[in-house]
């Protein structure tokens, strides 16, 4: 009997554990919930675009990190990337997001390859189940989406240690210290007519990281044999993927407002799409005068506009 007990306390040992750890985590301050990603500054400006007259089809097949650049890392040797390979999914989504889902018709291409098969086991059961007897037919797969522009580039560049610095002093056993970082991350876009090759916007736009650090120190002899140290600090990182997805989403706003610069494409609401001209010189420039306006419709050569029926593109630049 005692055995069965004991036996029993052992096998509900990890279950407690588990209980008291999670009970652990949910009163921790510093844990917190999964939520839905956040909006930043560059995501609020690309969904408050207004609406184009018609959507622009665009394909994107990859996104890549193009910088070959490791984590910094005194400490020790590691190979993780500096930035993420997620790069085609956050241009996908900052695609679709742009003019509150009005401006893109994205087609699939990252996994083209599933998407195929799956349309071929599609047409298979099809075949087999529904026409049998002869008769009974169903409708032939729609077409695939193609898009009028591919979207290509990458993230170029990742610059550790652009900036650093600090500063720090102790007196009488008391001290402090400050230091930060600044890296930069920095991403090529461009847009290319599918129907001629021809590259019709090409744009880069670039997001600091910065990081910090505070530490405090307390030397203090009470007596000769006595000694109080102490020591307290804490570091703040930007996330390197945030920067990068605020990187991408600049690029693509930047796409957009350049496409309508040169007449690629126009804005259903013409007094919204110039205030939006406006704000975007604006940022580009620190203007947003007449003459620059003039100068980038001039600079724009005829007969260069994709049929937004095959597709079309736009570039952003902060």
């Amino acid at each position: 009997m005692f055995r069965k007990h004991l036996a029993a306390a052992v096998l509900s040992l990890p279950l407690l554990a588990g209980c008291s750890q999670q009970m652990l985590f949910n009163k921790n301050p510093m844990v917190a919930e999964a939520t839905v990603t956040d909006r930043t500054r560059a995501s609020e400006i690309l969904v408050s675009l207004p609406a184009p007259v018609q959507k622009v089809p665009v394909v994107v097949y990859d996104f890549q990190d193009q910088t070959g650049q490791f984590k910094n890392n005194d400490k020790y040797t590691d190979y993780s990337s500096a930035v993420t390979k997620g790069g085609h999914a956050i241009l996908i989504k900052a695609l679709m997001d742009a003019g509150n889902e009005q401006w893109f018709d994205v087609a699939e291409r990252g996994a083209l390859k599933d998407l195929l098969q799956e349309r071929q086991i599609v047409k298979l059961m099809r075949s087999q189940y529904y026409a049998s007897d002869g008769v009974t037919r169903l409708p032939n797969l729609p077409p695939l989406l193609y898009g009028g522009l591919l979207l290509e580039g990458g993230i170029v560049s990742y610059d550790s240690d652009v900036v650093t610095g600090g500063a720090g002093a102790t007196y009488l056993g008391v001290g402090g210290n400050a230091q930060y970082r600044r890296d930069v991350v920095t991403v090529y876009l461009r847009a290319v007519n599918v129907q001629t090759g021809r590259v019709q916007l090409a744009v880069n736009s670039a997001k600091t990281v910065f990081s910090t650090s505070v530490n405090a120190t307390l030397l203090k002899y009470f007596t000769f044999d006595r000694l109080l140290q102490a020591e307290v600090g804490f570091s703040a990182t930007e996330p390197t993927q945030l920067a990068v997805r605020q990187a991408i989403e600049t690029a693509v706003y930047s796409m957009i407002m350049e496409g309508a610069l040169r007449h690629l494409w126009e804005f259903q609401d013409r007094v919204a799409g110039e205030k939006a001209i406006e704000d975007y010189l604006i940022r580009r420039d620190g203007t947003a005068s007449a003459n620059a306006q003039n100068m980038e419709t001039a600079s724009a050569p005829a007969g260069n506009a994709p049929n937004h029926n095959s597709g079309g593109g736009t570039v952003l630049n902060q």
